[in-house]
């Protein structure tokens, strides 16, 4: 039987096998795809590009949290919400994630 968190499960297994064998430059694509695809999910019919504002694409304050704990279920790799407005478009808050998983993923114990 499938539910929404045994897909997203699924999803976040398959994305973490993908991460742990991409460059740091592919990281930083897969991230950033995975920021449009779940802000497609939440903001849908409206297309997100890289350099796309979230706020000005209609990202309210609940719908940022909901892109951040999908986020943060997929990739095991805790993001404050501020993250939401520092890092305002797929791009900023790709390179953002990607370094925060290589931080939390170096085997040193290291957080982001």
């Amino acid at each position: 039987m499938h539910t929404e968190q045994s897909e997203a499960h699924l999803d976040g297994a398959a994305l973490h096998q993908a991460l742990a064998i991409a460059t740091a430059e592919e990281r930083e694509d897969i991230l950033r795809e995975t920021v449009r695809a779940q802000l497609a999910d939440i903001l849908s019919p409206t297309p997100i590009d890289d350099d796309s504002n979230f706020l000005e694409n209609g990202l309210t304050s609940l719908t940022a949290l909901e892109l951040t704990r999908k986020l943060m279920t997929l990739t095991d790799v805790e993001i404050p919400l501020v993250a939401i407005l520092e890092y305002p478009s797929p791009a900023r808050l790709g390179h953002y994630l990607a370094e925060a998983y290589a931080a939390v993923n170096s085997g040193d114990g290291a957080t982001a």
